[in-house]
C-alpha cells in the first residue's frame, strides 16, 4: 500500500453512516426507497436539473442513454479519445461506433472545430466530457448538434460541482451523467445520477434502470434495461456526500491552487487551464510533464511511486490506442496531436478533499526535489 495514495473517498463516520440508514433498514426498503428519492431531489437542487435518475453507476447510465434516446444501431457518435474507457465501451453496448476526435490544446476537453470537422452522414449523437472536473466548452457543441439536428449529451462522471457560464452543471444537452464513485469529490461509495429537463425521457430512464420495467402496472417489461437500481445504502452515503459538495469543492480548490503555484512553474512543465467562462469541481490535479523537463512523465511516476506516492497516467493510453476498441469499428479524426501530447504528459498527484497541509506538502517537495 502506498504511503499516500492518489485518492481516499471522504466518508461518514461508522455511527452517522448507521443514522442515515436506519429509516430505509427498519422500513425493510432497500432499493428505490426514501433515500434514493431524496438523493434525487437533491441533486435537482444543486443542478438546477427538472429530473435527477439515481443508477446503480455512472457506467449504467452511460449504457442506458443511448437507447433511452433512440440511437440507432450503427450509427456514429463523436466522442473524445481522451477521456476514461467506459464513455465510449457504453457506446459498444449498444452497437454505436465511436468517432474518437481530438482535444483542445490547454483545457483537454473535447475540440468542437474538430467535432464539425468528423461528422458524417452516419453522425447520431456527440458525447463531450468534464474532463478532471473541467466542463467542454458546451455552447458550440450544442450548437453544432442543433445544426445537424442530432442529440449532445455529456459524460459528466468528474463534474458534478462544476459550472458552465455561471450555471451548475447537470442541465445541459439531453441529459448529463454523473459519477458518484470512491474516486469523485461526491461519492455514494458506488452510484450515478442522470439528471435531463425531459420529463419522458427521465421516465425511460427509471424503467430501464428496472429491467424495463411498466412502472405503472408493474408487471409488464416495456423495455430493454438493466438491474441499475441504486441501493438505499449507497443514496444514503451519497445524500450526506452531496449535501457537502460545496465545500468538498471549494477544499479540493484550496489545494489545487497550492499545486498550481508550486509546481507550473518547474522547468518543462504546464497545467491544465481553467477559462473564466467556466469552472472545475476539483476532482483532480494533473500536472503535465514534457519532454523539455528533467524527468519524464513515468520516470516521476516510478520515482514516485518508489516514496510511497501514488500517482496516476491519466488518461493514459487514450481510448483509440486501448486493445478493447481494436475488436469493434471505430473511426479516428485525422489528427490526435494534443491528445497524444496529454495522455504521454500527464500525471495526476494525489487530492482529496480531507488531505491535509503537511500531505500536500510532502507531495509537492518530492517533485520539486525531481524536476527543479
Amino acid at each position: 500500500m502506498p504511503t499516500l495514495p492518489i485518492i481516499r473517498p471522504t466518508l461518514p463516520s461508522l455511527d452517522q453512516f448507521i443514522d442515515l440508514i436506519r429509516p430505509s433498514w427498519e422500513a425493510g426498503t432497500v432499493t428505490n426507497g426514501i433515500m434514493v428519492k431524496a438523493l434525487e431531489s437533491e441533486a435537482c437542487r444543486q443542478t438546477g436539473a427538472r429530473h435527477a435518475v439515481a443508477m446503480s453507476s455512472c457506467t449504467s447510465g452511460l449504457i442506458l442513454v443511448p437507447r433511452a434516446l433512440n440511437l440507432p444501431s450503427g450509427g456514429e457518435v463523436i466522442v473524445p479519445s481522451f477521456t476514461f474507457t467506459a464513455t465510449a465501451q457504453a457506446l459498444l453496448w449498444n452497437g454505436l461506433v465511436p468517432v474518437f476526435c481530438d482535444s483542445l490544446p490547454g483545457t483537454c476537453t473535447l475540440d468542437p472545430v474538430d467535432v464539425e470537422r468528423n461528422l458524417s452522414e452516419r453522425t447520431v449523437a456527440i458525447c463531450a466530457v468534464s474532463i478532471y472536473g473541467l466542463p467542454p466548452d458546451i455552447g458550440p457543441l450544442l450548437e453544432i448538434g442543433r445544426k445537424k439536428g442530432i442529440p449532445v449529451y455529456f459524460d459528466s462522471a468528474q463534474g458534478l460541482g462544476a459550472t458552465y457560464h455561471g450555471q451548475p452543471l447537470g442541465q445541459f444537452g439531453a441529459c448529463e451523467v454523473f459519477s458518484l464513485s470512491p474516486t469523485k469529490v461526491v461519492t455514494a461509495v458506488e452510484g450515478g445520477v442522470v439528471t435531463t429537463n425531459d420529463a419522458a425521457f427521465a421516465d425511460r430512464l427509471r424503467s430501464m434502470r428496472d429491467y424495463g420495467r411498466d412502472l405503472v402496472q408493474g408487471e409488464d417489461m416495456l423495455d430493454l434495461g438493466l438491474s441499475a437500481r441504486m441501493s438505499e445504502l449507497h443514496a444514503a452515503v451519497g445524500l450526506w456526500s452531496l449535501r457537502q459538495s460545496y465545500e468538498w469543492t471549494k477544499s479540493r480548490m484550496a489545494r489545487i491552487d497550492i499545486y498550481r503555484q508550486r509546481l507550473s512553474m518547474l522547468p518543462g512543465c504546464s497545467v491544465q487551464e481553467f477559462p473564466d467562462d467556466r469552472s472545475t469541481s476539483g476532482n483532480y490535479f494533473v500536472l503535465f510533464i514534457s519532454p523539455e523537463a528533467r524527468l519524464s512523465r513515468d520516470e516521476v511516476h516510478k520515482a514516485l511511486a518508489d516514496v510511497g506516492i501514488q500517482t496516476k497516467r491519466y488518461f493514459f493510453p487514450p481510448l483509440h490506442e486501448q486493445a478493447v476498441f481494436r475488436r469493434f469499428p471505430f473511426r479516428v479524426s485525422q489528427d490526435l496531436v494534443h491528445t497524444q501530447q496529454a495522455s504521454q504528459q500527464g500525471l495526476a498527484l494525489p487530492l482529496y478533499s480531507h488531505m491535509t497541509w503537511e500531505q500536500l506538502d510532502c507531495v509537492c517537495s518530492a517533485v520539486e526535489k525531481l524536476l527543479k
